[in-house]
Parts: structure tokens; sequence; C-alpha cells
């Protein structure tokens, strides 16, 4: 069983959209870090991948949004960081079971080293709905994106 844990968003200006988000919808930034590399590009599949990355949380809710923006003003659409994400059990199962039933996935699934401890060890991948919308879907991990 998946658990919806996050919507992501590619911003074209993080400071911007973080104000917006704040001030209309009383979201509060819970993390934020600047985040690049080779294990980004590999889960991603784009190129000198480097951004800016902030989660949103409302506090009545287990549903947060991601906010994106490429350093290098990248606002390609759709976009990889326009998309679902849910929290599952055992990463590498269903990622057998999508390519068993002949589903396209974006990559297989990366396991981040990181410094940051709130994502170090992250274990995940993207694939497509049948309507082409990308889904995200990564390991339980104590203390993701928490304070």
């Amino acid at each position: 069983m998946a658990t919806l844990n996050h919507i992501a968003l590619l911003v074209s200006n993080l400071e911007t959209s973080k104000k917006f988000y704040k001030e209309t919808l009383e979201l509060d930034v819970t993390f934020e870090q600047p985040i690049s590399g080779e294990q980004f590009e590999k889960v991603t599949g784009i190129d000198e991948f480097d951004v800016v990355f902030a989660v949103l949380s409302d506090k009545k809710s287990k549903v947060n949004i991601e906010l994106v923006e490429f350093k290098n003003g990248l606002m390609e659409s759709p976009s990889i960081f326009n998309h679902f994400a849910f929290e599952v059990e055992d990463v590498d199962a269903l990622y057998r079971k999508l390519t068993n039933n002949c589903i396209e996935t974006i990559s297989e699934p990366v396991t981040l080293s990181h410094v940051h401890p709130k994502i170090n060890g992250k274990r995940f991948f993207y694939f497509y709905d049948p309507d082409g919308n990308i889904i995200e879907v990564f390991n339980k991990k104590e203390g993701l994106y928490s304070e």
C-alpha cells in the first residue's frame, strides 16, 4: 500500500514561491537544501542537475509541497518536478512489479548518499501513469524532511 506524501512543483523563483505559500496558505518551510550531483542526474535523467529545493508543510496534513528552482533557470514542461510522490514499504518490489507489467519507469531505484541526514538513505525512482503524469515512489525514512 502506498501513502501520498507530497506534491512537487517546479517554480521560477523559490523565494517568491515560499513567501506566497506562507502568506496565502500558512505553510511553513520545514526543509531547504541545494541539491545536485550524479545520483540526482541518474534518477531524473537531467544532465547538470543543480537545484534549490524546499519542503513546505501544513500542520493539519501529512502531505508536503516540494518547491524546486533550477539554478540555471531550466523550466521544462512537463518536468520531473511536477509529480505526486508516494511512500512505500518496498521500493524495489514495486519497481519489479512495474517493470514486469511493462510500465515505463524513468530510472531504476537510486539510494541517495548525501551529506544532509534528512535525505541521506532515501531510495526512490520515478515512473509514468497512463497519461504521462510523473509519479515518484520512495522508501519510508524516519525524519525525511522533518524538523
